[in-house]
């Protein structure tokens, strides 16, 4: 491109600048006029706000302080009217709190002393010494009286005593099963529970507490009359026999049901001992569950059919009474939990529930000495009972536990601390009863025919097995249906637990193994005790045979019993080698009891020191003694018969082996003597001396232990 065209696009260039320049210049001017104008604008409006605020800002101070003082003048009329109601209260009022409560229809009252409560607490406040002061606190303590009366009138109203049936029911009831279809639950009706909770509440928010006696005492003469009435009812004639209620058929018999208060009582005791086992088994995992397995005897009950005397009857309806006595503070706890404050439980539920614990305090003292006087008089199925009772009172603490506090706890277990006393002093004064043994007056006899020795007790006259010792064996094996409550007795004396730590050194033993090894220690300190008795009553006996085969008997009948009874096994777990012991002590006695026929026997054997015949013939010297000897020995033989023949040997097995041993031991030694001497001319009446023959002494022999021969 040549320079002229370079040049001329230059130009063209530079006159389009020019243009934009002067363009831009106007834009420029015309900012800066609008600018000035806006300028002029806004300070002509900062004049106007100043001038605004100069005149305004007064005018909005003064409203200001206006709004204030209406304020003020509103607060002071609010707080005149408040102070003139407080004047006017107890005129306003007066009419309702004269009139009282009416119920269903308690808060009406309730803002009548709210109204009153403010007035005084005014007055009180600025103007203590005014007349207004004692008008409305005389006239709000009025109101308080008269609403602790409605809270008396409405407790009296539904206080009626349960009745022995309904408490019964109570007591029956499935435990697992709701109690809402139970008549004497709906006692209370819902709709005055709640107005007796709001004014419960009330009273205590005001720091009036009187409510706490009333309800205490209400409800405590509640379940004294319910309990008052069930124990009338069990003196009645119909005791034991009411009919058992279905629990949706109230009031209707339950088709084809009829049980007696002891079965119905074991099925409850049963029932609480499976759930405790149950317990027992989760909480303390399979080894204690299983050292802790349920027995059939847990549930056992004082049944009238078993022992049937007045102390099981006694002991079985204190043990109704004390299940009414935990469904009664059940409920109670129930109907506190509705109605009095949560802080005021313990102090309510005390008084509530002191008289009645009181009550059956007392019956188990009257109850456990009526039980001591029986044992005193060796009425030994009396301490059975005692057992029975203690292991269901035992089995019942935990409900009686979760239902009351400390102080009651201590006051309930003054009954189990009670049957314990008595079930140890049952336990000691059996062993003393075996030890002294005063006489027969207290057992039940097992003969009729006894000897009676000066001063001493009676034994029997066929040396049979003794009273003493049958009693004893029976005691000992009802025993062991209470081995778990005997074992926990036991448990605190120093001689039966160092015998349980002797055994448990040798092997870990389970609970159940443990009170069987303390029952055990007792049944081996009664048999030592025993066995100790019959070998001193055998010294009544004035032949040596008849003492050898009185021991024998007894001894025999205890191995036997123990043997059969399983109680062997029991003993067995302190003194392994007790079977054993017994058997060699019998094997020792008829031992002893063939030594009894010696001096017989030395009539006729040996024969070293006796004459010998010569074809038949002896000298006169030797004749006499011939005489003698077979003389002693005929008297020594009838003397036995007469005697043995009217002795008993109860037990097969040992008559029969004591007569096969009389006939191994004797029979051979006289047929030795009798082939000797009986063809021997020692006399001219040889028949006044060989009466016998051996084929007689063997019959003879043979009618021991039977005096119908």
């Amino acid at each position: 491109m040549s320079a002229l065209e370079n040049t001329l696009q230059i130009e063209i260039k530079l006159e389009k600048e020019k243009t934009n320049q002067a363009l831009l210049k106007d834009h420029v001017e015309k900012y800066s006029e609008l600018t000035q104008s806006m300028s002029k604008i806004l300070n002509s409006f900062e004049q106007r706000l100043g001038k605004l605020e100069h005149t305004i800002l007064p005018v909005y101070n003064i409203t200001k302080n206006l709004q204030k003082q209406q304020q003020n003048l509103d607060s002071t009329l609010q707080c005149m009217e408040q102070v003139l109601s407080h004047y006017d209260a107890s005129q306003d009022v007066c009419n309702l709190i004269h009139q009282g409560p009416s119920e269903g229809n308690i808060g009406s009252f309730l803002d009548g002393l709210n109204k009153l409560k403010k007035a005084k607490d005014y007055f009180l406040n600025n103007n203590p010494q005014s007349v207004e002061l004692e008008n409305v606190t005389s006239l709000f303590n009025n109101g308080c009286e008269t609403l602790n009366n409605h809270f008396k009138s409405l407790l009296k109203k539904h206080n009626a005593p349960l009745k022995p049936v309904d408490l019964l029911d109570m007591i029956y009831i499935e435990e697992d099963s709701s109690n809402e279809d139970c008549p004497s639950i709906k006692q209370v009706p819902p709709s005055a529970r709640e107005e007796l909770n709001v004014i419960a509440q009330w009273l205590d928010n005001n720091l009036r507490r009187e409510y706490v006696q009333i309800f205490g005492d209400e409800r405590s003469e509640v379940i004294m009359r319910s309990l008052q009435n069930l124990k009338d009812h069990q003196k009645s004639g119909s005791w034991g026999n009411e009919p058992l209620r279905t629990r949706h058929g109230y009031g209707r018999a339950e088709t084809g049901v009829k049980k007696t208060t002891s079965a119905r009582l074991q099925q409850i005791f049963e029932r609480k001992a499976n759930k405790m086992f149950m317990k027992a088994s989760q909480t303390l995992g399979q080894s204690a569950g299983l050292a802790m397995r349920k027995n059939s005897s847990f549930g056992d009950i004082l049944a009238a059919e078993e022992y049937g005397n007045d102390n099981d009857q006694e002991l079985e309806k204190y043990l109704v009474l004390l299940l009414g006595l935990q469904k009664l503070l059940v409920w109670e706890r129930q109907l506190l939990n509705d109605i009095v404050p949560t802080s005021r439980h313990n102090e309510v539920f005390s008084r509530l529930s002191q008289p009645s614990i009181e009550m059956v305090v007392k019956d188990a003292e009257q109850i456990t000495s009526k039980v001591m006087r029986s044992i005193g008089r060796k009425e030994w199925s009396a301490a059975l009972g005692i057992f029975s009772a203690l292991k269901h009172v035992q089995i019942l603490q935990p409900d009686i536990d979760r239902i009351c506090d400390s102080t009651q706890k201590q006051q309930l277990s003054g009954v189990l601390n009670r049957l314990q006393q008595t079930a140890s002093k049952a336990l000691e004064q059996f062993t003393e009863s075996v030890r002294n043994d005063a006489g027969g007056g207290g057992m039940v006899s097992m003969t009729s025919s006894t000897i009676s020795y000066g001063g001493g007790s009676n034994v029997p006259r066929d040396a049979t097995v003794y009273e003493l010792t049958s009693n004893t064996i029976w005691f000992l094996e009802q025993l062991q249906e209470h081995c778990d409550t005997i074992g926990g007795l036991l448990q605190t004396e120093p001689n039966y637990t160092n015998d349980l730590e002797r055994v448990a050194t040798h092997k870990a033993l389970t609970m159940e193994q443990k009170n069987k090894a303390l029952l055990g220690s007792y049944v081996r300190k009664v048999l030592a005790e025993l066995n100790y008795t019959i070998a001193t009553k055998s010294e009544q006996y004035s032949d040596t045979a008849t003492k050898q085969l009185f021991k024998l008997n007894n001894t025999h009948y205890i191995l036997k019993s123990l043997q059969r009874s399983n109680l062997i096994e029991i003993v067995a777990l302190t003194e392994h080698d007790c079977e054993r012991r017994y058997q060699k002590m019998i094997q020792d006695l008829k031992k002893a009891y063939l030594g009894s026929w010696s001096k017989m026997l030395s009539f006729i054997h040996p024969l070293d020191d006796m004459p010998r015949p010569i074809n038949g013939k002896v000298k006169d010297k030797e004749r006499a003694t011939i005489k003698d000897r077979f003389f002693n020995f005929n008297k020594e033989l009838d003397e036995a018969v007469k005697i043995q023949r009217a002795i008993s040997v109860p037990d097969v097995l040992l008559r029969e082996g004591i007569k096969r041993d009389n006939t191994e031991h004797i029979v051979p030694k006289y047929n030795a003597f009798f082939e000797g001497y009986s063809d021997v001319q020692f006399s001219k009446n040889i028949d006044k001396y060989v009466k016998y023959r051996p084929s007689d002494v063997t019959t003879m022999l043979n009618s021991f232990f039977d005096d119908t021969v």
